[in-house]
C-alpha cells in the first residue's frame, strides 16, 4: 500500500509548518519592540502561528514509521535508525546552539553570562534544563521541541527488534501511557513534567496516521482533502490563545488533519514541484536558522532605524524572511546534506536502508 508513495504535500505542509513558526517570532519582535506589548496582547496575534510546531511532532511520527520499515526485526537497527536520526538533527543544532552563544556573547545577554554550565551542556545532550530565566528552554529556545524529538528517536529504537506492528503499537501506547500518567500524577521532577507533557501525543498520532495509511483508510478524494484543510484551519482559527496543557487537542488536532489530508499520492509538477521539495528540503533550516536571524536584525533595527511602521512592517519581516531563505539553503547544501550522505554510507556498511520518501527526512 505504502510503496513508492509520493508525498509532495507533505513536503509542503513542512515547509509551511516552518514559514508558521518564523511568522510567529517574527511578529512578536514587532510586538515587543515596535509596538511595545506583549505578544499575547498585540494584533498581531490572529493565529497560532506556533501550531507549526505541532505539524512537526505529527510529521515527526509518521514518517519516521513510515521511512523505517525495514529496520524492524533486523539485528543491530537501533545503530543504524540512530545513526542517521543523530546526523539529521545535531550537527545542523549544535552549529545554531553555538551561533546562538557567539550572539549573546556579543551583545552581553544574560541569557549567556547567567546561564550554568549545564543548561549549556543539556542544550547540546538535548537534555531539558532551565535557562538563566528559569524557563525549560535551551540557549536556541526553539530546540526544545528537539528534546522531544531526541526523547521519541530513543524511544522508537527499542523497539526495533519487535515486528513492525508491535513496535509501532508500543511507541504509540508509551506516548499515550506516558502523558496520562503525567496529567494524573504531576511529577515534581523537572526532566518528568518535560518527558510526560500531553504534547508528545501528537508523535502517536503520526504513528496512527501510519496505521490508518497501511489499512488504506487515508485514500481520501481531493474534496474531503480539501474539506480536511478548512475544518484543520478553522480549527486553529479558533484557538488563538494558548491552549496550556490542552494544546495536544486544541492545536495537535488540526495539526493532525493537516497531515492527513498531505498524505497521499499528488505529485506535483514543474518548476512549482521543484520548489515545494525545496522548501521542504530546507525547513529544518529554517526552523533553526530565523531564531538567531529575527532576534539580530529586531535589535539592529531598533538601534540603527527611524521608529517608523515601513521598518517593522516592511524591511524587518523582508529581511527575515530573505536572510532565513539564504542561510537554509546554505546550511542544507553545505552542513545537512554532507552529515545525511556520511550517514548513509556509515548505515549503508551495517544493516539495510531506510525507505526514504522525503529528502531531507532518512
Amino acid at each position: 500500500m505504502t510503496s513508492g508513495l509520493r508525498l509532495d504535500s507533505l513536503q509542503m505542509l513542512r515547509a509551511a509548518a516552518a514559514g508558521l513558526v518564523l511568522v510567529e517570532h517574527t511578529a512578536n519582535a514587532v510586538s515587543t519592540r515596535y509596538l511595545g506589548l506583549a505578544p499575547q496582547d498585540s494584533p498581531l496575534a490572529v493565529f497560532p502561528f506556533a501550531a507549526g510546531v505541532d505539524i512537526f511532532f505529527v510529521v515527526s511520527g509518521f514518517i519516521i514509521a513510515y521511512s523505517s520499515g525495514a529496520l524492524f526485526g533486523s539485528p543491530g537497527a537501533w545503530r543504524s535508525f540512530l545513526l542517521r536520526r543523530w546526523a539529521r538533527v545535531a550537527p545542523l543544532y549544535w552549529l545554531m546552539t553555538g551561533v546562538m552563544i557567539l550572539a549573546f556573547a556579543a551583545i552581553g545577554s544574560e541569557a549567556w553570562s547567567n546561564a550554568s554550565w549545564w543548561s549549556v551542556a543539556a542544550s547540546y545532550l538535548f537534555l531539558p534544563a532551565t535557562n538563566a530565566e528559569e524557563r525549560i528552554f535551551p540557549i536556541l529556545t526553539i530546540g526544545w521541541t528537539l528534546n522531544y524529538e531526541m526523547a521519541f528517536y530513543g524511544l522508537f529504537a527499542l523497539t526495533l527488534g519487535f515486528r513492525q506492528r508491535t513496535a509501532l503499537r508500543l511507541v504509540a501506547a508509551a506516548l499515550i501511557v506516558s502523558a496520562a500518567l503525567g496529567a494524573l500524577v504531576g511529577p515534581a521532577s523537572l526532566a518528568l513534567r518535560f518527558y510526560t507533557d500531553p504534547i508528545i501525543v501528537e508523535f502517536a498520532a503520526g504513528i496512527a496516521l501510519y496505521g490508518l495509511l497501511c489499512t488504506g483508510r487515508l485514500a481520501f478524494a481531493g474534496m474531503t482533502r480539501l474539506l480536511l484543510v478548512v475544518l484543520a484551519l478553522a480549527g486553529l482559527a479558533l484557538s488563538v490563545g494558548d491552549p496550556g496543557p490542552w494544546r495536544w487537542l486544541a492545536w495537535g488536532g488540526p495539526a493532525t488533519l493537516l497531515v492527513a489530508a498531505a498524505i497521499g499520492p499528488a505529485p506535483l509538477q514543474g518548476g512549482f514541484a521543484r520548489a515545494i521539495r525545496l522548501g521542504g528540503d530546507w525547513s529544518y533550516g529554517i526552523y533553526l536558522a530565523h531564531f538567531p536571524i529575527v532576534m539580530i536584525g529586531a535589535m539592529a533595527c531598533q538601534a540603527l532605524l527611524p521608529k517608523a511602521a515601513w521598518v517593522w512592517f516592511g524591511f524587518f519581516p523582508a529581511f527575515v524572511l530573505i536572510a532565513t531563505l539564504s542561510t537554509a539553503a546554505l546550511l542544507h547544501r553545505f552542513v545537512e546534506q554532507p552529515a545525511m550522505d556520511w550517514a548513509r554510507k556509515s548505515a549503508r556498511a551495517g544493516i539495510g536502508a531506510f525507505r526514504t520518501p522525503l529528502p531531507s527526512s532518512g
